[in-house]
């Protein structure tokens, strides 16, 4: 449950944030692109759990991370032509908020070594 705290972050925070005046689309389109791009990355985890090559594997986590931070600012840039600058706004905060969770725990989860 600790890995996916970010997206359950995002869903559960929606509605609220939503009723306290922040931009649906912007939230929509954010949380959108995070949720998208958060499966494909579990998908691509799952790939790469059978993947035994090591040049391949980075290869492939390479491509997703640039590809990621491309579409989530694709993705702001477009809501803003759409909808303006607040709605883009809502949608930057949204992806970092979830990025910044995902980051934390992934500093929380990662093997430690024992000396």
């Amino acid at each position: 449950m600790l890995r996916y705290l970010d997206v359950v972050l995002v869903l559960v925070a929606a509605p609220i944030l939503i009723l306290i005046g922040v931009s649906a689309s912007g939230y929509a389109a954010g949380a959108g692109a995070w949720l998208l791009l958060r499966a494909l990355g579990a998908g691509l985890e799952r790939y790469l759990g059978g993947v035994n090559e090591p040049r391949r594997e980075i290869s492939l986590r390479l491509a997703y991370l640039i590809a990621r931070v491309f579409l989530l600012a694709l993705a702001i840039i477009l809501v803003r032509r759409a909808d303006g600058k607040d709605a883009a706004l809502a949608a930057l905060a949204v992806i970092v908020f979830a990025f910044t969770v995902q980051l934390a725990v992934s500093f929380l989860q990662r093997p430690r070594r024992t000396t």
